[in-house]
């Protein structure tokens, strides 16, 4: 069975409830990775990346010239890709960082109301083009 960007960050709000770092770094790495995948859900045009995914659909997204054929807002889209880009550093954080940093349930809470955030702001960009 297939899933979408919606089920991770389910995932994310179950991990957050276990109440433990394991638990909440797993539920920043889960909230980024739910906002990844609801940006490619969302994207009409991105290419196919052969390497360096992430890097390069935030690149794609922050750049007018690379993301012309979107329907949505370049800005927008610019703006998106700045928050995709700190959900990026923050689950690089949580998931690389285990020994050098602790990591809080509130850093938790703040991964998981970002990648909420980002997942409104992309069906406020879909309702936009829709009308």
């Amino acid at each position: 069975m297939a899933i979408i960007s919606d089920d991770l960050l389910g995932c994310a709000d179950s991990l957050i409830e276990l109440g433990n770092e394991t638990g909440f770094r797993s539920c920043i790495s889960r909230a980024y990775y739910a906002s990844y995948h609801h940006a490619l859900e969302s994207l009409h045009s991105a290419p196919a990346f052969a390497s360096n995914h992430h890097s390069n659909l935030i690149g794609y997204m922050s750049n007018k010239a690379e993301n012309k054929l979107e329907p949505y807002d370049s800005t927008q889209l610019k703006l998106l890709s700045y928050s995709l880009r700190q959900q990026r550093e923050a689950r690089n954080e949580a998931d690389y960082h285990i020994s050098e940093v602790t990591v809080s349930k509130e850093m938790a809470e703040t991964s998981l109301a970002s990648s909420r955030l980002f997942f409104q702001k992309w069906n406020d960009l879909k309702k936009a083009i829709a009308s």
